[in-house]
């Protein structure tokens, strides 16, 4: 069995190796993209829940916008090779406990809820960023560090940060719920039109996650320098997510399967009837010497065949050959009758 454990190995070898190598390859850290509110009201179906959220002084609906910063900073962060998890990408009703449990089961190690405030006053102004317990307090104004510096240029003050957002106090990771301005204030709302502005939000709030968690960076480029040793095998981001159906060609080959199975089963029976295969080994050697022998002879007749075919004149058109045979010599045999 020693020859087939060697076939085995070198059939398999590779896939192994595939494996184990992308078994060590960094994995990317999770974060969770929370967009705050979300859902259309239909009067077809009016029991299906919705929530606008705030409405702006100039018409602005807030799920729109925390949508659309939402999906800004879950593109900056993929490009720093995190995870992103969004607990919503379209213009969904997501309740608080299910953006809770996708969080949680995704492993996300942080939560950043984008959202816009409002208030009853409309001179209050300023990006607010609200934290649900103090074990979130470093995270939230980490964030609101970052996000003032660069929002501020834009003319929008900074409102610090605030204990708040029942929503997310079970939460065992930091949690950051970031109002970026006040709908209700016609200077903010005016800013969080523009899609210069909300693309400044999404940055500030990018450099918080990172200034927080500087891990974020070393993880990028620990992964990006294993891709570039490990070019022929199967990087971090091409792996399949454990609940999606797996497709395509991977190190592990049916084919090569099938055919060690097949051998191996050869060397069984070989194994099993191998008091027959002795008496009969001289015949078996016999046939296969005959079989060898019959298609050497074979092989020559073809050749024989050829040869003979090059030589006739056959091959010629018939003038041509009577012009060729025009041409011989006489012989003094040629008058001599018959």
């Amino acid at each position: 069995m020693a020859p087939v454990a060697a076939i085995f190995a070198g059939v398999l070898g590779s896939a192994y190796h595939a494996f184990a190598a992308a078994s060590k390859a960094p994995s990317p850290i999770v974060v969770s993209v929370d967009p705050g509110h979300g859902g259309e009201h239909t009067p077809a179906h009016p029991n299906i829940p919705f929530d606008p959220g705030a409405i702006g002084i100039n018409g602005l609906v807030e799920k729109n916008v925390d949508l659309d910063v939402g999906r800004r900073l879950a593109a900056l962060l993929r490009a720093d090779l995190v995870n992103v998890v969004m607990t919503r990408s379209t213009d969904a009703y997501v309740s608080a406990a299910r953006r809770e449990q996708v969080s949680i089961a995704h492993h996300a190690a942080l939560v950043v809820s984008v959202h816009a405030g409002a208030s009853s006053n409309p001179r209050t102004s300023g990006s607010l960023v609200l934290y649900p317990t103090g074990a979130s307090a470093v995270f939230a104004q980490t964030v609101s560090d970052a996000l003032t510096a660069q929002i501020t240029p834009d003319g929008l003050p900074d409102a610090g940060i605030a204990l708040g957002d029942a929503a997310w106090t079970r939460s065992l990771v930091p949690v950051a719920t970031v109002d970026m301005g006040y709908l209700s204030n016609r200077t903010d709302a005016s800013l969080m039109a523009s899609a210069r502005f909300r693309q400044d939000v999404a940055i500030g709030l990018r450099d918080g996650v990172e200034a927080y968690m500087p891990a974020i960076i070393a993880r990028r480029d620990a992964i990006r320098a294993w891709r570039s040793g490990h070019a022929d095998a199967i990087s971090p981001g091409a792996l399949a997510p454990a609940s999606a159906a797996i497709s395509g060609t991977s190190g592990f080959q049916f084919g090569a399967v099938i055919a060690w199975l097949v051998g191996i089963s050869l060397v069984g029976l070989v194994l099993l009837f191998r008091d027959a295969v002795a008496r009969n080994l001289v015949v078996l050697i016999a046939l296969v010497v005959r079989l060898l022998g019959a298609v050497m002879w074979f092989g020559r007749a073809v050749i024989r065949r050829r040869r003979r075919r090059r030589r006739t004149p056959t091959s010629l058109s018939a003038p041509a050959f009577e012009e060729r045979d025009s041409h011989r010599t006489n012989s003094v045999y040629d008058d001599i009758p018959l």
